[in-house]
């Protein structure tokens, strides 16, 4: 039930208040109501959705509330009203990232920094390791092209289908030669064929059959170089 009020009247002994009898049948059953009511009628709750919530539990009639307490780099300060939790960490307050294009300030506000892939580049993130992936535009480029010499450094290029193009005027196409010019050698036959340089040579023919000392050139069997001929052996 209610707590019941006991009427006092307006002034005193001017007979419109409860009588002595009245008051304390009401008295009595104030008692009696508050008697009844144990810790499963009082509830307490933490507000909000987040965070960590201050109370505890009930015990018999006492609500019981977690303390407060500072840890790293934190201090708290009580007054009867109201508990100020301060920082005193001296750590790094700010972090500047620059890129091309725009720069930000990470600080300890709560911004924050995202790094996404783009284009052949991609971007994976497991526990505190960022993995940056990326595919090199010669792998994807249906059609590139080189803007500048390109430097082997002394590597072999490797898995080459058809080659054009041309080495010193000469179209690498035609590199397939030689053999003819050694055949006809070694069949006896003049070499009549003239080039400007030994490079030219080279270019037409292709299968090279270095000599193991058995062949013999005679005059008839010269390339022309210039107008000049190879020496005789």
């Amino acid at each position: 039930m209610a707590i019941q009020t006991i009427n006092i009247g307006t002034i005193a002994n001017d007979g419109t208040g409860d009588d002595l009898r009245e008051a304390f049948i009401k008295v009595n059953n104030n008692f009696s109501e508050l008697a009844s009511r144990d810790s499963e009628n009082t509830t307490a709750a933490n507000l909000g959705s987040a965070g960590e919530g201050v109370f505890a539990q009930i015990s018999s009639q006492e609500l019981q509330f977690k303390k407060i307490r500072a840890g790293t780099a934190v201090t708290l300060v009580s007054d009867p009203n109201s508990i100020t939790i301060n920082s005193t960490a001296t750590g790094l307050p700010s972090l500047q990232v620059f890129a091309d294009n725009n720069n930000i300030t990470l600080n300890r506000e709560g911004n924050t920094l995202t790094l996404n892939g783009g284009g052949n580049t991609t971007t994976n993130l497991v526990g505190s390791t960022i993995t940056i992936s990326s595919v090199t535009s010669l792998q994807t480029d249906t059609s590139p092209k080189l803007t500048s010499d390109l430097n082997a450094q002394n590597n072999n290029i490797l898995n080459v289908a058809n080659m054009l193009g041309l080495v010193h005027s000469v179209d690498i196409r035609e590199l397939d030669g030689i053999q003819k010019y050694l055949n006809e050698f070694d069949a006896g036959l003049a070499i009549q064929t003239s080039f400007s340089s030994m490079l030219e040579v080279l270019a037409d023919q292709v299968d090279i059959d270095y000599d193991d000392g058995s062949k013999t050139f005679t005059a008839s069997n010269r390339v022309t170089l210039d107008g000049g001929a190879l020496p005789t052996a």
